[in-house]
């Protein structure tokens, strides 16, 4: 696969991803993408994304990134489906400041947007999701 090609489909698959860890991450490599030109650009870019998987989610990030999530289904969602997302959000708020895949109030909540809203929402971007598997 051409390196533009694959760095792009692994920045759809990861951006959530990085944007859990810190918004600056995300904003970092969204911008290295305007400005890639040749395939050494996005070859580098693909380096750092490999880089990113090995860090920590922030509580801040991962706040961030739940709200960028909620935006694909805030129109459809009913009242109650809106209460609980924004209950086990505000869950998170017990997060430690740095947090590995797996703390509980985290998965609690990506369970949810997996199991409940992207089922009943289908949003095919987001199922293909790293965040989301």
């Amino acid at each position: 696969m051409v390196p533009r090609k694959k760095a792009e489909k692994q920045w759809a698959q990861q951006k959530y991803e990085v944007m859990a860890k810190s918004y600056r991450y995300y904003s970092s490599i969204r911008d290295r993408f305007r400005e890639a030109k040749e395939e050494e650009d996005y070859a580098a870019i693909l380096e750092e994304l490999k880089e990113l998987e090995q860090l920590p989610y922030t509580k801040k990030g991962f706040n961030n990134m739940a709200q960028h999530l909620w935006g694909y289904f805030k129109r459809g969602a009913t009242q109650e489906e809106k209460d609980e997302f924004f209950e086990r959000l505000e869950n998170c708020s017990s997060l430690p400041d740095e947090f590995d895949k797996g703390e509980p109030a985290a998965e609690h909540l990506l369970s949810y947007i997996k199991k409940t809203l992207l089922a009943s929402h289908p949003q095919p971007y987001l199922s293909q999701s790293s965040i989301l598997k």
